[in-house]
């Protein structure tokens, strides 16, 4: 009889009583101990052969003060990534790490999520590191931040993103060479996916030595490949498709007492664009009719075409191309190439007035996170607290303090949606100026009285600020 047999017989003995099975209670329950125990004990574990893990290194790293310690206890236990970050940063500032009884969680936290790798490896530190070869899952970690030597016929065989990563690696490590090998590999690589990578890998330490190549790829027939090579021409300032773009702008438009006009019996009057304007637009057919052309001419100069033509500064041109029948297109080209405006705001400033619903919303998602900032206050004076709460949650962050005390302002000034009434803004305690949020605390629990969630993020935020504040006046 096998030992589960053994044991389903003792069960069945004890279900009908051991006078009905012919035997004593305490045989019964000394049967039915050693049986259990037999059957359903844990298992010695098998021996190990291995040697046990080596000491890790000694290490010169300095770690982070008990405050600093005891905040990031609370940020790992509250799970808000947005404060993590926000702690790695303010530690790779001090040039400290993380205690060592945090390690395992950071990296837990950065293997589970790729978003978080760069600012955790930024305080694991040397022991970390050591910590980080020891599990294959956390193999990401387990080198520094030295930049290892590419090489450039393997990155080809690299899947997908990490592809990329590796060419743009290269790039940053020797703009010409990379340039040379990605333009030998353009012409014989045949699936558009991989020429698209190849014109993707250019946008690091894009310069005008790279303008052949892309000015080749926009002849691809891809429209993947001829689209990417496109949005990489229009950041260069003074390529040839900005002198194409500012003479067909130059021709086909005309200033008029309510503004600029397309030109009639010019370019733009046309329904389809000649085959030399076609190939300057995007394929993907967002730049399509009379609008879509000019928008993607004036997506291809920078805004210094409009004030050298208008004589003005960045401001006095907004205003001119926002009250004229094609605003809307040529306010939206320019949007793309703010980060080369002399003054970005008003351009900034007129392009979300001019746009609505998720058009509005993305572009400012697209902004440096100040200029969002600043962008979403000039423009919310109308808006209700829904819109506002979204438009707040697409910008960047960190905020300015001057951008955080605007906007508290505007989030103060409106009347809460009756689901929210009493709570305060998530996105504004979370993403504003920690601060200018702990100088108004008083102000902020009188607004919204209801303790949440939110407000144990700010006591955090200023928690953080306060024990690395205090640690540099100290030294």
């Amino acid at each position: 009889m096998t030992l589960q047999a053994d044991w389903d017989e003792a069960v069945q003995a004890a279900l009908i009583g051991a006078h009905r099975a012919g035997t004593t209670p305490t045989a019964l329950l000394d049967r039915v101990a050693a049986l259990g125990v037999a059957a359903h004990g844990a298992q010695l574990p098998p021996p190990v052969d291995t040697p046990p893990l080596p000491a890790a290194p000694a290490s010169d790293d300095v770690r982070a003060h008990p405050p600093a310690r005891s905040v990031l206890v609370q940020i790992l236990a509250l799970d808000d990534q947005v404060l993590l970050t926000e702690w790695c940063g303010m530690a790779k500032s001090a040039r400290v790490v993380a205690d060592h009884r945090e390690l395992p969680a950071l990296l837990g936290l950065g293997t589970a999520h790729p978003g978080l790798r760069p600012a955790v490896s930024a305080v694991l530190g040397a022991r970390g590191r050591w910590l980080a070869g020891i599990r294959p899952a956390w193999a990401w970690a387990a080198t520094g931040v030295v930049a290892e030597e590419i090489d450039l016929d393997q990155a080809l065989d690299l899947p997908g993103t990490s592809r990329l990563a590796a060419l743009r690696r290269a790039r940053n490590q020797d703009p010409a060479g990379t340039r040379a090998f990605l333009a030998a590999q353009f012409e014989i690589q045949r699936r558009a996916t991989d020429r698209q990578v190849l014109v993707s890998a250019l946008e690091a330490n894009l310069g005008p030595d790279d303008e052949p190549l892309l000015e080749r790829a926009l002849d691809d027939r891809a429209i993947g490949v001829h689209d990417e090579a496109l949005r990489l021409l229009r950041t260069l300032p003074t390529s040839h498709l900005a002198e194409r773009a500012a003479e067909r702008l130059h021709r086909g438009l005309w200033l008029t007492a309510d503004g600029f006009d397309v030109q009639t019996e010019e370019l733009w009057a046309e329904t389809a664009p000649e085959p030399e304007e076609a190939r300057d637009l995007l394929k993907d057919g967002s730049e399509a009719g009379v609008a879509g052309r000019l928008r993607g001419a004036a997506a291809s100069v920078p805004p210094q075409h409009w004030t050298g033509r208008l004589d003005t500064d960045d401001e006095g041109a907004a205003a001119e191309l926002a009250r004229g029948p094609w605003a809307s297109a040529l306010l939206r080209g320019v949007a793309q190439n703010l980060r080369l405006a002399d003054d970005a705001r008003p351009w900034a400033v007129a392009a979300t007035r001019s746009l609505t619903g998720m058009e509005q919303l993305e572009m400012l998602g697209g902004l440096p996170a100040e200029l969002a900032a600043r962008t979403v206050v000039e423009v919310s004076r109308q808006w209700n607290y829904d819109l506002l709460d979204h438009a707040c949650s697409q910008l960047p962050a960190p905020w300015g303090a001057r951008a955080t005390a605007d906007l508290l302002d505007r989030y103060v000034g409106m009347r809460d949606p009756r689901w929210r009434a009493g709570r305060p803004p998530a996105v504004l305690l979370a993403r504003g100026d920690a601060e200018v949020l702990g100088a108004n605390w008083a102000r902020i629990t009188e607004r919204w009285p209801e303790h949440t969630v939110e407000l144990d993020v700010l006591r955090l935020r200023m928690q953080l600020r306060e024990a690395f504040n205090h640690r540099e006046e100290s030294q």
